[in-house]
């Protein structure tokens, strides 16, 4: 799972500017994204039980405008390792404890999807 989502965020460096963040694994469960003005970053923790994401540092407004599209983009990213596929549930890197909507209530917190 960790280097799905790792080659997924170094996919999204350079969004939408190049340079615009720094991908980072800074440990076996953990992965960063830095924006490049260093006002803030996040952080991907990856544990038995689920998955959060965590901001650190104060934000600046073009942090936080593109925070969202990234965080966007990794929920599309869990969603398809979750659902899409032919593999069998218990076949999956991720799978989901119970059927639902837990991927879309984690995409309500976030601010509008850029279309």
């Amino acid at each position: 799972m960790r280097v799905v989502l790792g080659f997924s965020l170094i996919g999204l460096q350079n969004t939408p500017d190049q340079g615009s963040w720094k991908a980072n694994q800074s440990s076996d469960t953990v992965l960063d994204m830095v924006f490049r003005d260093n006002s803030a970053m996040f952080s991907i923790t990856l544990g038995d039980d689920g998955i959060s994401v965590d901001r650190y540092g104060t934000p600046s407004l073009p942090y936080l405008l593109q925070e969202s599209v990234i965080l966007h983009s990794v929920l599309d990213e869990i969603d398809s390792i979750a659902n899409e596929g032919d593999a069998e549930a218990q076949d999956r890197l991720l799978q989901l404890e119970e059927e639902g909507d837990a991927i879309e209530e984690a995409r309500s917190t976030l601010p509008a999807r850029p279309q």
